[in-house]
């Protein structure tokens, strides 16, 4: 009789101990995404051997399919025809209100907001969304957990990717949220224990960008703010970088909740991205109201001068713009 081996016994194989010159040879063989990014979580001799693959990928919205798994998400890398398909418990019935580069933030029917790598399978909690200073505008046992996970919390950016698994020891990433019916500002890090509330001269915001280390933040009027996050002598502050009637100025038009605006940086440029919409009634039934998009307007913030120049082309980029995130990217990539 052969003698059992450590995989026949249910042993887990300690890929770490492949030689050094088979590890490229795989790594040539694969292909599809999930397999490199599961190559790469072996170990950082691993990672060294073969890059993270660039395009930004887009994930796609729980299956209605019944014949699928509830716990099966979709990952679309751009220029390709191909859904990537992972099993993600993880992120089952949670919202996602943010992602930075190949971190997610979601936010579930217990209200806990985590960070996760769904290649990776890495989790790191961030406080609860019942620590916000403001929560939702009326009692607690108004709202359902799915009301809950999806009205108080709008947008979360990180300042960059945890450069650690663990809570304890990702003090480098901060994370601020857009949250409140009034568009308030928090920020916090791994291992807090609460949310601390970022005293703003405007409300309404409406999206944030991580730019040249400090956050910036447009609200629903056009006026941009920059963020001091403080230390443990001061609270955060954000003040007024570009107020709303200069960017009504240029823009001719006079902004209200019937559009939106983001923020964007666009090779070490700041954009502004206007979205203005127009409201109607569905088949002429007046409680059935809709919008439609008009047109988009971009804008380049002028630091010296303090103003707005319009932009008239994006060159070989493109944007994609969120709830969750904006950003730039190559449009052949």
């Amino acid at each position: 009789m052969e003698p059992e081996s450590d995989l026949s016994r249910g042993n887990m194989a300690d890929w770490s101990q492949v030689p050094n010159d088979c590890i490229p040879l795989i790594g040539t063989k694969l292909k599809v995404a999930a397999d490199i990014f599961s190559f790469r979580g072996v170990c950082k001799l691993w990672r060294n051997f073969l890059p993270f693959p660039q395009p930004p990928w887009l994930v796609l919205a729980e299956e209605k399919d019944k014949l699928k798994s509830p716990l099966c998400h979709g990952f679309v890398g751009l220029g390709e025809q191909h859904v990537y398909e992972l099993d993600l418990p993880e992120v089952h019935q949670a919202r996602c209100v943010g992602s930075t580069g190949t971190w997610l933030i979601t936010v579930d029917n217990n209200r806990m907001i985590r960070l996760l790598n769904p290649f990776s399978r890495t989790q790191i909690v961030l406080p609860s969304q019942s620590t916000f200073e403001h929560g939702m505008p009326y009692p607690d046992n108004e709202f359902t957990p799915e009301e809950h996970r999806d009205w108080l919390v709008r947008k979360l950016v990180i300042s960059s990717p945890p450069l650690s698994s663990t809570s304890g020891s990702s003090r480098d990433c901060i994370v601020m949220a857009i949250h409140h019916n009034h568009g308030r500002l928090a920020i916090a890090r791994p291992g807090d224990a609460s949310w601390t509330t970022v005293e703003t001269p405007e409300l309404l915001a409406q999206d944030i960008v991580f730019y040249k280390g400090q956050f910036h933040t447009v609200n629903l009027y056009g006026a941009v703010m920059v963020c001091d996050i403080g230390d443990d002598l001061h609270s955060p502050k954000a003040s007024v970088l570009m107020d709303r009637f200069q960017l009504e100025k240029v823009c001719g038009t006079k902004l209200d909740c019937s559009n939106n605006t983001y923020v964007v940086e666009l090779l070490r440029e700041l954009l502004l991205v206007v979205k203005l919409t127009t409201f109607f009634y569905s088949d002429g039934k007046e409680e059935e109201e809709d919008y439609k998009t008009e047109r988009f307007e971009v804008y380049k913030l002028d630091f010296a001068n303090k103003k707005w120049d319009e932009v008239k082309c994006l060159g070989e980029h493109s944007l994609f713009l969120g709830f969750n995130t904006s950003v730039s990217v190559l449009a052949s990539v």
